[in-house]
Parts: C-alpha cells; structure tokens; sequence
C-alpha cells in the first residue's frame, strides 16, 4: 500500500519507530527486509539450484562444474546469478560451454540484488557458491548449501590476517552454514578449521575430493574456447600459449584503471617482443582487477574476458607466470612449468603474509620481468622438478576426472565416500556464546576479559558476539586484551526483520514497561536474526555479559542455545531507575529490564547482589544465580612492577557550572549487617607503624561511587591528621566529575587530593599507597576491590552487601557503619591512627576455584 506524500511525512514526523523504520529502507536494506519477511512465507523448491560465483561477476569455476553436470539430469531448474555490469560475461561463460539458457531453457539468468534473486534464495533447494552469500542470507534447515570456495590459499585467510577476526566474519558465517565445503587438498582443509575456526563448530562436511574446476585438465582440450581464444586475440596455432596472471594488491584496486591498463600494456608489449616469436600472450587478471579494466583497450588485444574460466584457459596453457595467485596449485595437474613474478614481494609479505616461504615454490621467483623473460628464453626448467613433484603431491593428489560427478553421487548418497574424503570437525566440547558489550574503561569491561581469558579453550569451545567499534580507543584497546582463541560473531545490521515486525521491535523496545506493547515484541524474527549473526550454530549456554542496552544483548536470548543468561552486575532495579539531574542515568537500561524475562535464568555476580534483585526483579526475571567475576591475579602481579608515571589534573581548570546535590540523594546504599566481632578485632591499638597517610580510590567517577562524601569526610580528616593524601583515579561519567573538583576547591583541599584520571595501569600506584577506598553507595561486586585484595592492600569499603560478602565480613578490610560524611570520617580516622589491622590475606586462586565452578555449573 502506497501512502500519500502527506500522511508519510505526518507518521515521520510524529513516530520514532516509524521514522527509523524508514531510514532502514535504502535499497540494500530494503532487499534484506524483503527476504526476511518472506523467510517462512516463500517454501523451498526440490527441483530449484541457483548457482553464484564473485557476486555474480562471472559464471565459472567449481559451480560451473556442477552445472556442466546437473544440467544434463532431467526435471531440474537452474539458474545462473549475474550482476547487471557484467551480464555480457556470464552468458560467454554459458555460450563457450554450449549450454542453452533462456525461457525456453533449464538454465535462466537472474539478475543478483533484484526481487526475483532474493525468492530464489528462498526457494532454491540447492545453493551453490564459490565465494560468499550477503549478509542479510541464512540458509534454511531444508536447504543444501554448498561451497566451493575459489582456490587453495598461498596468502594467509580468516584470522591468519591482520584484523582477520573481524573482517572474515560473513565468510566464516558463510562455511558455518554449509552443509558441504570443497576443499582441494588437507592444506586448504586446515585453513578452513582452524583460521575461519570451523573447528568443533562445523556439523557440515568437508569433502576432499578434489577441484570440480580440475576435471577439464583431466578431458580433451575445450576446441570451443581455444577457437574463441584464436580468433579474439589473433592466437597462432603454431605457437605455444604463455598466460601471464597476476592477482590483485590493495595498491593495485586503488589505481585508477587508465593506470593499469598501462602499466600491463607495458608488461604485454616487453613479453611480445622478447618471447612472441614462441607463445601467445595472454592475460588473466583477478576479478577485482577486471572490474576497473572493463573499458580498457587491454580487453581487445590480451587481458582475456573475465567470462572465461580460469581453470579452462590453464588447460590451454603451456607457461604460466603469477605472482601470489591460487591458481598456479591448480595449474600443476599440467606438469607444465610455473614462474613467479611481483615488483614488490613485501607489500604481500608485510601486509598481508604467506602460508607457504616464496622462496621454496616450484619455479623461480622474480621481481624484475626482464629476469622472468631471460629464464624462460633459457628453456630449462627442470631445475624445479623436485620441489614441482612435492608440490603436486601436496596440493592437487585429490583431483582427477569427474570429481564433480563424483560429489554430486555422494551428497546425493548414490555413493560412498573413500578414506580422508570426508572431514568431519564437530567435537563433543561445551560450547559458550558471550556478547561482550560496549567494552569500555569501566568494571565490566574487567570482568569480561578476566572470565574469557580464565576459560580454558582446550576444554570449551568460546565464541563471543561483539559489536564492530574498533573506531572507538577503549573498546579496541580492551579488546586487544582478549586471550586469542575464540571464534567472533560480528553484530552486522539488522536486516533479519520484516517492514512489520521492524515497526513492532521498534514500539516495544522503546515502551516495554506497557504490558500490551511488550507483547509486540517479534520474538521469532528477533530468533532469525541471532541465528543470522551466529550461523545457526548451536551453543550449550549462550551469555549477555551486558545487560545494560537491550540494541544486541538481546540476541543471546533468540540464539540457538540450550540455555540463556543475562548478567546482572549489580542492583538493576536501583541502575534503571536511578536519576541525575531529574533524567534517568541509564534509560536504555529501564527499558531492556521488561525484556529479562527472555533469558532462562539471570546470573547477578554476588550472593548478596543476587538476593537484592531476585526481590526487586521478581516480575521482570525467570531464574536466578551467580557468576562470581574472576580475578586475573597473575596480570595484577607484572603490572605492579611495571615503572609508571602518572598525570595530575589541575583541577581549577576543569571547573564546571555543575549541580552540587550530594550524590546520597541520587542513589540510595544497599547497607548489610556488618560483623561486629570481625570489625572489632580489627580495631587495635594505635601503632605509629601502621599509621596511613596515602590513600587511594580507583573506580569511575559517578554519583552511586560516593566519592563527594569521601571528600568531605577527608577534609576533616586532613585538619587532624595534616600528613595524609588522597589520590583519585578513574574517568569521568556523566559530568560528574566538576562536582568533586569544586569540592576540592571550596575546601582548599587541592594540595592533598589529587586527580589522576583513568589510567591503563594504576596498580603500581595502589601498592604505593596505604590503603584502598571503595566507598560506593552500591556495587554488583567491584573488581577494583578485588585487584587491592590480591596486591594485599589495608583497604577500608563502605558496608554495603556486596562489599561484605567479598570482604567476607571484614576479614580482608575494614568495614564502615553508615556511609554519610561521619560513618566514613570515623573508619578513615581508625586507618590514620595506625589502629587497623587486616584479620586475612585474600587468596585470588582458591576466588577463581569458586568462580570457574560456578561457570561451570551454568552446563547443568
């Protein structure tokens, strides 16, 4: 239904969710909410393959093989993707094979990122692809996906590459939903299990059977495209065929295409006039580069149509040069000899890597074309044979003839596979999904890196979902620090919703707290959409360590797990409802806390935090339970040794027209019962030994961390004991920080309270000191607290639940009675005297013991 230009303006302008609704409709978008909302209404079509390779550039390589094959059986419909520019290339492709397409045809073209294409996603019950489906695509359970990928890999893939982990996710997404991978050789089949972590995950199956694409080295020379060949670029029957191939570098795709074709017009005309008199050249350059030449002279005299088939014009082939190309492990099945050349092997070396030592290949490597063309006038090249054998021996043992028969008998169960055809790398290991969060300077931040680096990967099988913010410092910085290992789902769009159910995510998110808007809530296109992102792989527990921002914690609930967990990382009905200047602090929070009830079970990281939300969270939660933070003691521990230097803020410079309301009327403490006999016998006599005078606090300055008290109650402390300091580190929230900075400087207190901002190492400087302040009005349970238990600080936290339990009581640090100005004032006075002394030492290993079982107990 089309609406009037008015009435669309009207809902713009009057609704959010409309309005958002609309900017997700760009023409990429829109296709993508055309195949979601027909994802269950459009149904598979047995007699229906659809076959893609580069995006629809070209027709060729393994699924041209196929089709060679299927073509030929009776009942089946075919159809071809092609992409607009290059329509002229695929029906070449179909021309030179001699397979007949069109209405009156089995074989059809359909135009890619076109309607019609996106119902063949849909419909076709065989999907076949050389390289990757777009990222709005996920396969359904009846479909056969199969993957033939495009060559075996010399430069390095998947997380073998630099920032690999994220960029290769839509291709590892791609294998993960493949019912059959193709891989040439054990070399390639390790590519794919271990850099695109395939491994443990994967329930489809790795077929080494060889190249389809190699069975024409294995069959009579194709006359059809050698008579194309010759009378295109003038081949001389009497002469021998030299196919030059470069592949494509990122200096190479940011030239503009005048460049190119001149520099390989160069290239042509020096191999013309020193080697034309006994090969025809030709040359066969990489999709991406073919791209940019389309419109070059090049086209007409020796770079080849990108509509022929690579492997069929190596079968013609009698010298090939290449550079870093795949293509020459395929061109070993000819015996014929290969010579490598590239100006600048670094930019490959450097940037990019290699699997395989350029020096150790088979044939010689040059990065001057004139020593390319002195080595093959020469003649001999028998001086490789040996290493040319062990590479054959290698990489292509699989292939021979009739190998796409062969696996389109086994996937149709017509045969039998023989040994090491058939790779099979699903284990039995418990497998976790973790959305990670925003992964700032904060708390949670801390105990997500301390809980994916305790988890042992050779017992568990780790895959975490993250948002792609490598633009922002703290969140690339802290992921960095993440142990390699996992496998990453990266949030990419969200284009697994339809233009309904778009608008019903969009009213319900944003008025969740209405029960009858809640219920708009498209919990089934949420559930398509996290098995998008994920590859509909099956996880035993699955985590949003998050819990704060409902834009991508809430897939964990919709993946295809067996169990579903949210973190609540402290007292989250006092976090969304909590208010700063008559706002909420958090409303994103307030608004995902109706939504709780999608987890199984809500995991708070305290006994104590657990009690206070269970009773406060009882509408909104199904199950609860502990996840106790783990501690990385032994970073800790290197890092205080470390020589650091820290900045101090002038902080009169800093100063801000700020509301002065003392933070207790912000937030309002969770106090415990604290253990007076503990607290008592830590209360001795004063020892002029243990006197403090350093003291330090390290947390994120905002309202719930009480650090506007704690100036206070240190002012007066100063006026009794004048030799003590206070050192304050963390980063600002909220602005919140100006409101201690004026503190500071209405209490001339700037020469013993320092400001130190956040700093990436602080531990030196809290074993520096004498004691540790936590005195926050409400904790989850503070890792802050934790990292001055392991460097055995004297520490002195307010007595709210979360601080006792983790003290336990009061037997790691002194425990306040109150958390106004007084109650601190009181215990700060205790540490300044010299009267407090720890009851035990804190034991990070036997903490972690606990935490790790409790991890543990979330497979049961």
């Amino acid at each position: 239904m089309i609406m009037n230009q008015w009435l669309y303006q009207l809902l713009i302008k009057l609704n959010t969710p409309v309005r958002n609704l609309v900017n997700a409709t760009g023409n990429f978008r829109s296709l993508s909410r055309f195949y979601a909302s027909n994802y269950d209404k459009i149904k598979v079509d047995a007699n229906i393959y659809l076959y893609e390779t580069r995006d629809g550039q070209n027709l060729s390589d393994s699924p041209l093989a196929f089709l060679k094959v299927l073509v030929k059986r009776d009942g089946l419909q075919h159809y071809v993707v092609f992409d607009e520019a290059y329509l002229e290339d695929v029906e070449l492709s179909l021309e030179l094979q001699g397979i007949e397409f069109g209405d009156d045809s089995n074989v059809h073209l359909v135009e890619r990122n076109s309607f019609e294409y996106i119902k063949l996603m849909l419909s076709a019950k065989v999907l076949l692809n050389n390289s990757t489906f777009q990222s709005f695509f996920l396969k359904k359970p009846e479909q056969i996906y199969m993957n033939t990928w495009h060559g075996t890999p010399l430069k390095t893939m998947g997380y073998a590459m630099p920032e690999g982990d994220f960029n290769s996710w839509n291709v590892m997404r791609n294998f993960l939903m493949t019912d059959y991978l193709i891989s040439p050789n054990e070399h390639t089949t390790k590519i794919f299990t271990d850099d695109y972590k395939l491994c443990d995950a994967y329930t489809g199956e790795i077929l080494q059977f060889g190249y389809p694409r190699n069975d024409v080295f294995f069959e009579a020379p194709d006359a059809k495209l050698l008579d194309f060949l010759t009378q295109q670029y003038n081949l001389d029957s009497h002469k021998q065929n030299l196919l030059y191939a470069p592949t494509w570098t990122d200096n190479l795709l940011n030239m503009a295409a005048y460049e190119i074709d001149a520099m390989y017009m160069k290239d042509y005309e020096l191999l013309e006039s020193k080697l034309g008199k006994q090969y025809n050249i030709l040359f066969k350059v990489h999709p991406f580069v073919y791209a940019k030449l389309k419109e070059a002279d090049s086209l007409e005299t020796f770079v080849v149509r990108d509509g022929i088939d690579p492997s069929s014009i190596l079968a013609l082939t009698d010298l090939l040069i290449t550079d870093f190309s795949s293509i020459f492990f395929d061109f070993l099945n000819t015996d014929k000899p290969v010579v490598f050349f590239n100006e600048d092997p670094s930019e490959y070396e450097d940037n990019r890597g290699a699997y395989i030592d350029i020096n150790n290949i088979p044939g010689p490597f040059y990065s001057d074309m004139h020593d390319v063309i002195d080595y093959i006038s020469a003649g001999d090249f028998s001086v490789y044979a040996d290493v040319y054998q062990s590479f054959k021996n290698k990489f292509v043992t699989f292939d021979g003839p009739k190998r796409a028969e062969q696996i389109l008998d086994y996937v149709a169960k017509k045969t039998e596979a023989q040994a090491n055809q058939v790779v099979k790398v699903k284990s039995d290991k418990p497998s976790v999904l973790i959305y990670t969060g925003g992964l700032q300077k904060n708390g949670i931040s801390e105990a997500l890196i301390n809980l994916v680096n305790n988890i042992d990967q050779t017992k568990y099988d780790l895959s975490l979902l993250v948002a792609d913010q490598r633009y922002n410092a703290a969140f690339y910085q802290n992921y960095k620090r993440l142990k390699a290992g996992y496998r990453l789902f990266v949030v990419f769009g969200e284009s697994s919703y339809g233009w309904r159910s778009l608008l019903t995510k969009e009213i319900s998110e944003k008025h969740g707290y209405i029960g009858i808007l809640r219920r708009l809530y498209p919990k089934h296109s949420a559930q398509i959409n996290a098995q998008r992102l994920t590859a509909d792989v099956h996880f035993d527990i699955a985590i949003d360590f998050d819990s704060y921002v409902m834009d991508n914690g809430q897939w964990i609930s919709a993946v295809n797990a067996d169990k579903t967990y949210n973190v609540l990382h402290n007292d989250m009905w006092l976090e969304a409802n909590k208010l700063v200047n008559g706002k909420l602090k958090n409303p994103k929070t307030k608004q995902y806390v109706p939504f709780w009830n999608l987890f199984d079970t809500s995991l708070s990281v305290s006994e104590a935090t657990m009690e206070i939300n269970k009773r406060k969270l009882k509408k909104y939660i199904n199950g609860s339970g502990v996840l106790t933070n783990f501690i990385d003691y032994q970073t800790i521990l290197n890092k205080v040794q470390e020589d650091v230097s820290y900045s101090q803020y002038d902080v009169t410079t800093r100063l801000d027209e700020v509301d002065m309301t003392n933070s207790a009327q912000l937030t309002s403490a969770t106090f415990g019962v604290v253990d007076e006999a503990k607290r008592s016998a830590s209360i001795v006599s004063a020892d002029a030994t243990r006197a403090a005078k350093v003291f330090i606090t390290n947390s994120r300055l905002s309202p719930e961390k009480n650090i506007d008290n704690l100036i206070l109650a240190f002012v007066k402390l100063h006026a009794k004991y004048p030799d003590v300091k206070l050192q304050i580190f963390g980063s600002d929230v909220g602005n919140y920080a100006p409101v201690l900075y004026q503190l500071v400087v209405e209490n001339a207190a700037t020469d013993y309270i320092t400001f130190h901002g956040y700093a990436n190492n602080s531990f030196p400087a809290i074993k520096q000191a004498d004691v540790f302040l936590l005195p926050s009005h409400t904790e989850g349970q503070s890792i802050a607290l934790m990292e001055a238990m392991v460097l055995g600080k004297d520490i002195m936290a307010s007595n709210i639940l979360a601080n006792i339990e983790l003290l336990d009581g009061g037997d790691y640090g002194l425990l306040t009675e109150g958390n106004d100005v007084d109650a601190l004032l009181a215990s700060l006075e205790i540490m300044a005297a010299g009267r407090y002394q720890r009851l035990k030492t804190f034991d990070p290993i036997e903490h972690n013991k606990i935490a790790f079982q409790q991890f543990e107990d979330l497979f049961n």
